[in-house]
């Protein structure tokens, strides 16, 4: 893992902000772009980043190059962030960190316990994040902006789902990724992306790099996280839309070649999100089954096959009168299962026991 020049896509449109924003090397990129060729949807395409890290894959790494560089950048030896007990943001903050040397506090909240939510919680014990579980998102939130900026003032706190504003650009250069593949003749432009949104910074990110890139395509967030925290918005159209905006105008500030661009107003599915974060759906339980028949590819029941149920029903609507469609992947596929079961639920903090012997949601 080392730091990169002039190897980003958006580095090399733009030159300037390769001198102005670190990068670490952590994936493999470009991922892979196919068609579906079982689902008996014509025009049906997917974006593979399940396979953007042999060791942890999934669309958090393309934000980790960049957070975990600024991390570096300013010494910080240790990182703090926060997310479900099952989180996979939080999983791959834990292992990019343990292969860098940086010690990993993970603020835990409470989600519907699946096999996945139990395989994660297995895998932060063994790449040895300290877990602090706080039960409500609430809890958390206040434990990450009062608490632990106390506890830890040197620390580098890295907001849910690395959606901060340089973890949002990792999806910028993902579009610019996209359209030299569509360049390259591996898929026509689609007229539509779908990938899920709850922190907002993959939608946010490629909602601005398919605008900075010149497409047309139009980028659609499936919720799955809730819309408003009491009375604060959380996974809206406007908080995605303040990303792009804030986004934007950090790239534009240190690259002055930058397109000038009136930003789109950004869509949200909100069907789709059933009965809670992380709590499995019919609709995303048929997806889940269809793709892993058909396709031979595994979602997850939190983010990718709520999503690609949303796909589903889009390409059902508009079967007469669609173009491409595109459905970006972000679950990951690396297969930890042999890790997991090397580890000993009991290294866990006591309070986490209890949902390693819960009898999981069935999906």
């Amino acid at each position: 893992m080392q730091q990169i020049e002039n190897d980003l896509i958006l580095f090399r449109k733009y030159p300037a902000l390769n001198r102005k924003l670190p990068v670490i090397d952590l994936g493999n990129f470009p991922t892979p772009i196919h068609r579906l060729q079982h689902m008996g949807i014509e025009n049906l395409w997917i974006k593979r980043d399940d396979q953007s890290s042999p060791v942890y894959g999934g669309n958090k790494i393309r934000k980790m190059e960049f957070i975990l560089a600024a991390a570096r950048r300013k010494g910080a030896r240790h990182l703090v962030t926060l997310g479900g007990i099952g989180t996979n943001h939080g999983l791959a903050t834990a292992i990019f960190c343990d292969q860098l040397g940086i010690h990993c506090t993970l603020l835990l909240y409470h989600q519907p316990v699946t096999e996945n939510v139990k395989l994660n919680l297995l895998l932060l014990g063994k790449y040895q994040a300290k877990l602090v579980y706080r039960k409500t998102l609430w809890r958390a939130m206040v434990s990450y902006h009062l608490l632990y900026r106390f506890k830890l003032p040197g620390a580098y706190f890295v907001y849910p789902g690395g959606s901060s504003t340089i973890g949002t650009i990792g999806y910028v250069n993902a579009a610019f990724e996209l359209k030299e593949q569509i360049e390259e003749g591996m898929m026509p432009e689609p007229e539509v992306i779908f990938c899920p949104v709850s922190s907002g910074g993959t939608q946010a990110g490629l909602h601005l790099g398919v605008q900075l890139a010149g497409l047309k395509t139009r980028v659609i967030g499936v919720r799955v996280m809730p819309s408003h925290l009491g009375p604060f918005q959380a996974c809206t159209p406007h908080t995605v839309e303040k990303q792009i905006k804030r986004t934007y105008a950090y790239l534009k500030r240190r690259c002055r070649n930058l397109p000038v661009i009136a930003i789109r107003k950004p869509i949200i599915g909100q069907d789709y999100f059933g009965n809670g974060y992380g709590a499995p759906t019919r609709a995303g339980s048929q997806a889940y089954h269809l793709m892993r028949a058909r396709e031979g590819i595994v979602l997850d029941p939190t983010y990718s096959a709520k999503t690609f149920a949303a796909v589903l029903e889009y390409c059902r609507r508009h079967q007469a009168d669609r173009g491409p469609v595109l459905f970006w992947n972000t679950y990951n596929s690396a297969d930890l299962s042999g890790q997991a079961k090397q580890v000993d639920y009991r290294i866990l903090p006591e309070a986490l026991h209890a949902f390693m012997k819960q009898k999981p949601v069935v999906f």
